[in-house]
């Protein structure tokens, strides 16, 4: 066994072999003198590279700093605005949006924000501030104006629910307690839950029983479905969640589906509570069980039956599905705690009720275990048997007529079609029915623009053709040109270089407003900066700048430009602070600017003939979303243009989303590192 040396020894056997070289190296050195000492080959040069770092790193936190206080300068200065507002819909907005960007970095100025925005929006003669209900008497516009007022608080609400529930409890209290003093004791404080979740009042009777929510668990489901719509899924089920004790309603159900498809976990607890409610409700009935169901049974529709037989099948709807994903399976505990509550209520004994209602009582729960029968028979075999009993018991009780016309549609779990359709075989049909040249030609031109807007362009083209009068035949084909080039960048989009250039081209020939073609070439740059030409895609904005220009003033121009500008911002940050002082001076000659929905609109047939306008595109651009872009990139310089804008909505507007997003790009980095 070899013994390890003593440490001592190793180390005065390492200086003794050192020694020679340290002193060559001294008598070296002393010869010397002046020359300075060449680093050798792979020495590090850490105290400098670490300077040079650290200097780099505190330029970019300063540069962070500074932005942030800036945008929480911007925060409050367009909370400050929005109090002198004319529409309590802007009021709300704007200060309940900024306090909602304000609260991490200044909670106090954003709690003040909110309570001084729910003031507003909640005190008396509130309704003086909403433009529909000046100088009308119409019933409609009066309707409508409430619905605004009614948003508008649930913006706050919403900014609330996202940082402090308690807040936006409280908020939704007095919303409760506002509306009860306003309700004639006559008709009654609640909301009926029928009509929220669309039904009719002829189908509001003794024989149509539905659950009412509560006025509170109204308000907080429509907040709730904002936040889902927008992403927040976590503060969406926290808001929701109080409702679940009301027990199952359609809209209930709704939003479970809906968040299910982001947030399985969250969802999942829903609905095992609204099970356990479900089952310890002493009144529950076969429609609230097959309501329940739909989740699991029929994700997609709400069955309701009614006391004569008849069935109400409609699609349920769902909330913020534009990119929505497929749900989780359920698990096994959601499915067997759902067999569990449905076997519990189903197989009640029949409690005394008068005759009518009785049989009422019977048609619909006959339905219900016939319905879901195969499912007992295949996830939950060990209640199939006493189902299987109550069913035949319960056919017994009904009158053949209503039995069957109740079997027939035991089997309808969907009412999608199941096989893929014509998308344009129902405009089709209305050509072949048409009576007249006029309306033949109507329902072409109206079938021409959906096969455009699904990119169906052959189609399109061979349909516009049969097209017999010429006026409205040279309308279709331009709104085919029009669509098309608003869409380039999808059509030429490849990694190679030479499809921008195809793209270029396409554009340049088409037969369509300069407005169109500016926003073709804004996207053809983009395709450009993709593959590395950068020189290529400013000289394409230059261009596409151009012909924005020369767009008719007001709306088209604005749009116009902001649809190059959000180009740009994606392809060459340098154009966009180029672009934006044109964009603002655009905004500021019109008298009227939708700055929310900005859009191109053409006449395509006129109104003596068959009027059509196409408004394009689809989601119209907003000023604030430029702003928000722009941000990203440069946020000073953004908020100083922003600040251009004459109109003050539109200024508080602009510096808002160039806030946000300055914030939430700053946030983001930090997050990061």
């Amino acid at each position: 066994m070899k013994l390890r040396p003593h440490p001592f020894r190793l180390f005065s056997a390492a200086l003794l072999a050192c020694a020679p070289l340290n002193v060559a190296h001294a008598q070296s050195a002393k010869a010397g003198d002046a020359a300075p000492m060449r680093p050798q080959p792979g020495t590090k040069q850490a105290p400098q590279a670490k300077q040079a770092a650290k200097k780099k790193t505190d330029a970019d936190d300063a540069r962070k700093a500074r932005e942030v206080r800036e945008s929480v300068a911007a925060l409050r200065e367009v909370a400050d605005a929005a109090r002198s507002f004319d529409d309590i819909y802007e009021v709300a907005f704007m200060q309940s949006e900024a306090a909602d960007a304000l609260w991490p970095y200044d909670e106090q100025a954003a709690r003040a924000i909110l309570r001084r925005a729910w003031e507003a929006a909640t005190a008396p003669g509130v309704e003086n501030k909403i433009p529909r209900l000046k100088n009308t008497s119409d019933p409609q516009e009066k309707e409508i104006a409430q619905e605004e007022l009614e948003t508008a608080r649930h913006f706050i609400i919403k900014a609330a629910a996202r940082h402090d529930p308690r807040l936006a409890d409280a908020f939704v209290r007095d919303l409760v307690h506002d509306s009860a003093e306003q309700t004639p004791a006559s008709q009654g404080g609640g909301q009926d839950s029928a009509k929220q979740d669309g039904q009719t009042d002829a189908e509001d009777s003794s024989q149509y029983k539905v659950r009412d929510l509560s006025p509170a668990g109204f308000q907080r489901l429509a907040v709730a479905d904002q936040l889902l719509a927008e992403g927040d899924f976590k503060s969406a089920a926290e808001l929701a969640a109080p409702v679940v004790g009301e027990g199952p309603t359609q809209m209930l159900i709704a939003f479970i589906i809906s968040l299910r498809a982001h947030d399985a976990q969250d969802a999942d607890a829903l609905y095992l509570r609204l099970i356990e409610v479900t089952r310890a409700d002493a009144s529950a009935d076969a429609n609230d069980i097959i309501l329940l169901s739909s989740p699991i049974v029929s994700p997609s529709l709400h069955i309701y039956v009614r006391g004569d037989g008849s069935a109400n099948f409609a699609l349920i709807g769902r909330i913020g599905d534009a990119d929505n994903g497929v749900p989780a399976p359920f698990t096994a505990q959601a499915r067997g705690a759902f067999y569990d509550a449905a076997a519990s209520v189903l197989l009640r004994p029949p409690a005394p009720r008068a005759e009518g209602q009785q049989n009422g009582e019977a048609a619909s729960l006959y339905y219900a275990v016939g319905h879901l029968l195969p499912f007992f028979e295949r996830d939950a075999p060990q209640y199939a048997p006493a189902v299987n009993a109550r069913m035949a018991a319960l056919s017994a009780e009904l009158a053949p007529d209503v039995r069957g016309s109740l079997a027939a549609r035991m089997g309808v779990n969907s009412i999608s079609p199941k096989n893929p359709v014509d998308p344009l075989a129902a405009d089709m049909d209305d050509v072949s029915r048409a009576r007249s040249t006029v309306e033949r030609d109507s329902a072409r031109l109206y079938a021409v623009m959906r096969a455009a807007h699904g990119r169906l362009w052959d189609r399109a083209r061979n349909i516009a053709s049969e097209i017999e009068d010429a006026e409205v035949r040279r309308g279709a084909r331009l709104g085919i040109s029009i669509r098309e080039v608003m869409d380039i960048s999808y059509s030429f989009d490849s990694d190679e270089a030479r499809d921008f250039e195809r793209a270029v081209d396409f554009v340049r020939a088409a037969d369509v407003p300069p407005e169109v073609r500016a926003v073709g070439l804004a996207q053809a740059a983009e395709l450009a900066s993709r593959v590395g030409r950068q020189a290529r895609a400013d000289e394409l904005l230059t261009e596409a700048q151009g012909y924005a220009s020369q767009a008719e003033r007001g709306r088209e121009r604005a749009a116009a430009l902001s649809l190059v500008a959000l180009s740009a911002s994606r392809a060459d940050a340098r154009r966009v602070f180029e672009l934006l002082p044109t964009l603002v001076g655009a905004a500021n000659e019109s008298d009227d600017l939708p700055f929310d929905t900005l859009f191109f609109e053409f006449v395509l047939s006129p109104e003596d003939k068959i009027p059509f306008a196409l408004d394009i595109p689809d989601r119209p651009v907003k000023l604030p979303d430029v702003f928000a872009a722009a941000a990203k990139l440069d946020a000073a310089r953004a908020f100083t243009e922003a600040r251009s804008f004459q109109d003050e909505e539109v200024r508080a507007a602009a510096l808002l989303a160039a806030a946000r997003a300055s914030l939430e790009k700053n946030s983001r980095a930090q997050n990061a590192r």
